[in-house]
């Protein structure tokens, strides 16, 4: 089980070792949790990846094991109860290798030949807590989210290579691209965390990234100068940032840090900016 914040490479991580898995041995099951799957819903999906082998034994094709990856365990909603109807079915399965045929007489199906692994976040945010006793199951290992100077070195990288083949005004600014986006990441995600009326306040490396990729589509057609490029660059933080604000409040207090941090890193193109 590998617990961490969105961004940090979970699911990542898991679908990179499962497709270096031998596919003579081992067949692959992803199941992506949402606060709308049910527990029948689940187990649609593992008996759609079974046969039947004899009697009421079920499994991967003989001499293979099924790996079932289960993404964003804890999105499912809790019900009257205190549970999690798709947790409490996998439970059932962990621990006694079975579920019950819910089309006929609810005889009991053996799964064998199973492996599980699975991936979800901290509690909040449209996460909820998930049973003790199901988390019991795994070997739990924290997914931990890159210190700023690694972000630095990692986006660094990626804005150079790309905009190496531009001009040397260009190239100029982009150094400086990286100290900036992170301060303003760094400031929107301290000032403006989640609330449950702003519940979509969470701020990650996949917004980062979306901005980053956004600046490296710039063509040395379009973008010629330095302004150019601290222009495309505060459109992206605009575009990937600033459309999820809530309030104008909230968009006022963005818009003012964004040109204080313009006006420092990039006095010469503010104005233009």
């Amino acid at each position: 089980l590998f617990v961490g914040e969105s961004g940090t490479a979970k699911t990542l991580t898991v679908e990179s070792y499962m497709k270096a898995l031998p596919r003579a041995k081992f067949s692959m099951l992803t199941i992506s949790m949402s606060s709308r799957t049910s527990s029948k819903d689940v187990q649609n999906n593992i008996e759609a990846s079974v046969d039947k082998r004899m009697g009421n034994i079920y499994g991967p094709p003989s001499g293979k094991k099924l790996v079932v990856f289960i993404d964003d365990m804890n999105m499912p909603k809790v019900d009257l109860y205190g549970t999690q109807q798709p947790i409490a079915l996998l439970l059932t399965l962990l621990d006694h290798g079975f579920v019950y045929n819910r089309d006929k007489d609810l005889n009991q199906k053996v799964m064998k030949d199973m492996q599980y692994i699975a991936a979800m976040g901290p509690p909040g945010g449209g996460r909820n807590s998930t049973d003790p006793r199901f988390i019991s199951r795994f070997n739990t290992f924290f997914s931990t989210e890159p210190k700023m100077e690694v972000l630095e070195s990692i986006f660094s990288k990626i804005i150079d290579d790309k905009l190496n083949g531009f001009s040397s005004d260009v190239k100029r600014c982009s150094s400086k691209l990286t100290e900036a986006t992170l301060r303003f990441f760094n400031f929107v995600s301290e000032k403006l965390p989640p609330t449950p009326s702003k519940f979509h306040y969470i701020f990650n490396l996949r917004d980062l990234s979306r901005v980053y990729e956004g600046v490296c589509s710039a063509t040395r057609q379009k973008v010629k100068n330095s302004n150019d490029i601290v222009r495309l660059w505060r459109h992206e933080l605009h575009r990937v940032f600033c459309d999820r604000l809530a309030t104008n409040d909230d968009l006022i207090l963005v818009n003012d840090e964004l040109e204080c941090i313009v006006k420092d890193t990039f006095p010469d193109n503010a104005a233009f900016s």
